[in-house]
């Protein structure tokens, strides 16, 4: 018994030197660490505070774009092309030469012109002197008629008295019948003179005519823009032979653009006039530009009941095309409402939500969201406008939203 005792008391000094040792170790590892000390790690991001805005009230259309003018380019003349000056795409004033065609058979054409011309003056000159060789043979004519008037009624008197027999009588009637014939031989001449000088002047007319349709063809053979816009794509090459009225390119007018929109008949009330309409690009959402309402139709359409409209559009970045798809907004008008960065919006199973900061910080003073479902408006340039969910004053992080979860601890940015 005496020797279990002293067995059991030098085995068990060592254990119990052990554990001794071993208590403030065990004890300091144990100790609890004050909660100021053990902070939850937080997700920076920026938290922006609601305020009321102007939201709009508007209705979404689809359509295309049509520019305001397009012209077709096509050649007045025939002939081959000679060369093409601009390029598809190259934007051009009214009147910049496209394409340059060969003379082909115009100049010789103009050269004949001119020489009929030449023709034609010169016979206006000969009937000329004709009519004014014409005119004093009528006057000698009308002259020696006079003599001969004057000379008969002598002999007249002479035979009358007897001093002259009958026959004197008879060979002046004769002379003076004769000189009656020769005077209107030459009025003939004369007008027959004038006609030739109207019937010149005729031909100067048409071969001057001629002449001068023969330079404007020449002139054609410069193929010119007859509009200021872009330079679509060009369908001839260097020594293609083209012919009159054959199109070769087209001009697109590219600062203006229209949209026709057909809008339901019962909202032709509000329809007027100067209304904004914004374009958005339908596939990503993309702003385009706001343009007016500028034509309203006075009748409906039977077959749809809709009322056609008219909306102007400035290319102003160069962002509109001819013939482009769009979605266009009718912005009927503007009340108060809250916008919300498109970036904050997450979207779980269908629905939408923000992350709303809670109004107080956690124990530890720390900011802290939550989920909050909302309902969404329209998009209003990069916002939604917010139906339901969310109020004046409320602040929501619209940074980093991807990593945030409901109830996370967040650091503000601003």
């Amino acid at each position: 018994m005496k020797n279990s005792k002293s067995l059991l008391s030098q085995h068990s000094f060592p254990f119990l030197l052990g554990v001794v040792l071993a208590l403030p170790i065990f004890s300091t590892s144990c100790r609890p660490v004050p909660e100021a000390d053990a902070q939850t790690p937080s997700i920076a991001t920026e938290i922006i505070t609601l305020q009321t805005n102007l939201t709009k009230n508007s209705t979404e259309f689809v359509g295309s774009l049509e520019a305001a003018q397009i012209a077709e380019v096509r050649p007045e003349i025939q002939g081959r092309v000679e060369r093409i000056t601009v390029s598809p795409g190259q934007s051009v004033d009214v009147g910049r030469s496209l394409l340059v065609l060969k003379a082909d058979e115009t100049l010789p054409q103009l050269q004949g012109s001119l020489a009929a011309l030449d023709v034609a003056i010169g016979g206006r000159e000969n009937a000329l002197k004709a009519l004014d060789i014409a005119r004093a043979q009528r006057d000698t004519a009308r002259s020696d008629l006079n003599l001969k008037i004057i000379n008969t009624k002598r002999v007249q008197q002479l035979v009358a008295d007897g001093a002259l027999a009958q026959i004197y009588l008879d060979e002046v009637l004769a002379k003076q019948d004769a000189a009656r014939n020769s005077l209107k031989a030459a009025e003939e001449q004369v007008a027959a003179a004038q006609v030739a000088i109207t019937q010149a002047d005729a031909k100067i007319r048409e071969a001057r005519a001629q002449a001068q349709s023969s330079g404007v063809s020449l002139g054609f053979k410069n193929v010119v823009a007859p509009i200021a816009g872009v330079v679509d794509d060009i369908l001839v090459k260097v020594g293609d032979y083209v012919t009159t009225g054959q199109p070769v390119t087209r001009i697109t007018q590219t600062d203006i653009f229209y949209l026709n929109i057909e809008v339901p008949a019962e909202n032709a009330n509000q329809l007027k006039t100067g209304l904004a309409v914004e374009l958005l690009d339908p596939s990503n959402r993309q702003y385009l530009a706001t343009g007016s309402l500028v034509f309203i139709s006075p009748t409906v359409q039977s077959n749809a009941q809709g009322i056609l409209i008219k909306a102007q559009f400035q290319n102003v970045n160069s962002k509109l095309r001819d013939g482009q798809f769009v979605a266009a907004r009718l912005i009927w008008g503007v009340q108060p409402g809250i916008l919300v960065p498109t970036g904050a919006i997450s979207r779980i199973s269908g629905k939408s939500f923000v992350f709303i900061v809670d109004k107080k910080p956690n124990q530890k003073g720390q900011l802290v969201v939550r989920l909050q479902p909302v309902e969404l408006g329209p998009i209003q340039g990069n916002q939604y406008q917010i139906k339901s969910g969310l109020r004046t004053g409320d602040r929501i992080a619209v940074t980093n939203v991807l990593r945030l979860r409901d109830g996370a601890v967040i650091q503000s940015q601003n």
